[in-house]
């Protein structure tokens, strides 16, 4: 409109008149050069309409600009944040509403409810719930920016402060900024005239730097202790010993071996000097020990590569927890005639030490497991029983998952298979799984020179069965091994003279064996190939396969030591008759699960006619894998005296020896032997 009036020369000349009556003619002529003349044009249909330049091409929102929806928002929870600040006055109660408030995930409202606050009263409190709910959303750095913002508005932190800061650092996920801002805020606090630290931060902060492995750090940290606000109480000691012990662990584990047990050996040392700085503040009533720094120094000492160094533990234990050292018994004394120690670990009360103003530590699962591992890895497994025996038993100590697996694994180290096998019945049913069992035979297996043997393993079995509801397959695999290697007996019989019945009793223990797999292979097999739910995917499905190849290995296994009991003529023709009905119907369910094996597994190589007939021959016994005692399967058909058979003779006077503690020097050929065995087992 404007455009088409200005456009007429006569409408613009009176126009101008207009104007110029009440202003000079100065000011008319300045106002009609100012206009610029435009010759009239008679618009058409036709024409394109001209587009302006300052004509906005899209609806952009400014960066800094919030749209419509934050404003509404925003507006809603000042109208919330005002509603309770009318009802809550109380700095305790504001803290308590934040709590609840972070707990719903609802930050922003906390942290303008915390500012609105702020304006008028200290609430401390509620920014300390602040930074600890952004540390614990790994948000380090937003957790020091609300702490300087806190400062800013005027609100002093207080020691809590520091220590949800701290504590925060040693959560974090990027360790070496969380020791860097540690480092920096426990500095900061020194120097402060309001605030000093005290073993509660000086701890934390040790905990962040051991978590990061920066002992340098740790180490500057641990200088700052006094006697009174920051003196270091077991739980500092116990974070420098871990920290040293996972150091000498881990750090160090890509250097050469003889180094690794160089700078072990340098832990250990370093370990023993700070010990002595505690024991000197325990005896002198300045420290209280628990049980986990009397573990972590333990657990140092059995890091120690010297075997003397690891059978110290039991020295330890005796120092601080009056637990007598079983390998050093003194003959006549009683270790349960002990009434101070009678159920100490049910009732936590410490027992005071003779003529000294300190007590000892309580011991429990940790010190057990601790015994555990001792004995195992110091060949002092003779004793093992009897520290079971008195920490259960006599003061009070309830074993967990963790320590019946340990003592299991005791066992296995000493070939105690009668043992193993016993304890089955007595763990409790919230801790029976395949694990236990799996232990329990590999024990029997490396208890092959026992004749016992054989018995030991069905009792294993026998219990498997009974307290799971599906027989684990790999313990089933280890029972027929058992079977297969436990032939010291018969090869000495053999030796004597006696070969053919020596074959005959070998043949009878594998086909009794087998008759006793019979059935749990039944179970297992409707389990996986029939009773199983269909997979709701593909990793399910896997697993499922993956299960059904398990029982197919058993299967094989089974067959493999049918066919070795028939070629090798162990047994008459009459009584493998009843055998091998069962042995066709393993095999074709073996060829069953093979004849499409490239449809279920197509990332296989395409075999031919002679592979797959390769692949689908059942396993051979002898080639199994487990190898953990150095057993071996004996090949019946093998004339004259048998190669392994001095060799392990050998071994098994080696070991007698040695459990007599004659300390008869080794031969280097046993010395040598010993090695190839370690060697072996290590690749089983």
């Amino acid at each position: 409109m404007a455009g088409s009036f200005l456009s007429c020369t006569a409408c613009l000349r009176r126009t101008i008149q207009v104007a110029a009556r009440g202003s000079t003619v100065a000011e008319a002529a300045a106002l009609w050069g100012a206009v610029p003349f435009r010759t009239r044009s008679r618009p058409y249909a036709t024409s394109a309409v001209a587009e302006h330049v300052d004509a906005p091409r899209s609806l952009q929102v400014e960066p800094g600009e919030p749209t419509f929806a934050e404003k509404k928002d925003k507006a809603k929870l000042q109208r919330a944040v005002n509603k309770h600040l009318t009802y809550i006055d109380d700095p305790w109660k504001i803290a308590q509403h934040i709590e609840q408030t972070l707990a719903k995930d609802r930050f922003d409202e906390a942290l303008f409810l915390t500012q609105k606050a702020s304006k008028d009263r200290q609430v401390v409190v509620a920014w300390n719930h602040l930074i600890g709910y952004q540390l614990e959303k790994q948000q380090l750095k937003k957790a020091i920016k609300l702490y300087n913002e806190m400062k800013k508005r005027g609100q002093l932190p207080n020691v809590q402060t520091f220590t949800v800061i701290f504590r925060g650092c040693a959560r974090s996920q990027h360790p070496k900024a969380a020791v860097a801002e540690a480092v920096k805020h426990y500095n900061i606090l020194l120097s402060d005239q309001r605030l000093q630290p005290n073993s509660i931060h000086l701890n934390a902060v040790l905990n962040v730097c051991a978590r990061a492995g920066d002992l340098d750090s740790m180490f500057l940290i641990a200088d700052t202790v006094n006697d009174s606000t920051r003196a270091p109480t077991a739980y500092t000691y116990t974070t420098i010993l871990n920290a040293l012990r996972h150091h000498g662990l881990h750090e160090m584990k890509d250097l050469p071996q003889e180094q690794q047990a160089a700078n072990m050996h340098k832990v250990v040392d370093r370990s023993k000097g700070l010990w002595t700085e505690v024991m000197e503040k325990w005896n002198k009533g300045r420290l209280v020990i628990d049980e986990e720094l009397v573990c972590a120094m333990g657990r140092v000492l059995l890091a120690a590569p010297r075997r003397e160094d690891k059978r110290d533990v039991l020295d330890l234990l005796q120092q601080t927890m009056s637990i007598p050292n079983l390998s050093k018994a003194v003959p006549g004394s009683d270790p349960f005639q002990d009434p101070d120690m009678r159920n100490i670990a049910a009732s936590g009360s410490s027992k005071p030490v003779a003529k000294s103003k300190t007590v000892y530590a309580v011991p429990g699962r940790n010190t057990l497991a601790l015994v555990l591992s001792t004995l195992a890895s110091s060949k002092l497994t003779t004793v093992g029983i009897k520290y079971w025996n008195l920490m259960v038993r006599h003061y009070g100590i309830v074993p967990d998952n963790d320590n019946w697996l340990r003592m299991f694994g005791m066992l296995k180290v000493a070939k105690a298979s009668a043992h193993a096998a016993a304890i089955l019945d007595i763990m409790p049913d919230e801790y029976v799984d395949p694990k236990p069992y799996r232990i329990a035979m590999e024990t029997c297996v490396r208890d092959n020179i026992n004749p016992n043997a054989i018995q030991n393993s069905t009792t294993v079995l026998d219990s498997m069965t009974d307290r799971l509801p599906v027989p684990d397959l790999h313990t089933l695999r280890l029972y027929l091994r058992v079977a297969l290697v436990s032939h010291f007996h018969l090869r000495a019989k053999a030796q004597s003279g006696d070969e053919d019945a020596a074959k005959r009793e070998y043949g009878v223990q594998i086909t009794t064996a087998l008759a006793r797999l019979w059935e749990p292979y039944k179970k297992v097999h409707y389990h996986y190939f029939k009773a199983a739910p269909r997979p709701a995917d593909k990793k399910e499905e896997g697993v499922l396969y993956n299960s059904k190849r398990e029982v197919i290995a058993l299967a094989r296994l089974m067959f493999s030591a049918f066919n070795k009991v028939a070629n090798e003529r162990m047994l008459p023709e009459k009584d493998l008759r009843e055998l091998r009905p069962v042995g066709a119907k393993i095999n074709r369910e073996i060829q069953a699960f093979y004849s499409n094996r490239e449809e279920l597994e197509p990332k296989l190589r395409p075999s031919s006619a002679k592979d797959r007939s390769a692949d689908e021959e059942p396993e051979d016994v002898a080639d199994h894998g487990f190898r953990p005692g150095g057993d071996f399967v004996w090949d019946t058909t093998t004339k004259g005296p048998d190669p392994t058979w001095r060799r392990e003779e050998t071994s098994r006077r080696g070991e007698t020896l040695r459990r007599q503690g004659t300390g008869r020097r080794e031969t280097p050929r046993r010395d040598e032997t010993g090695r190839r065995e370690r060697r072996y087992q290590g690749k089983g």
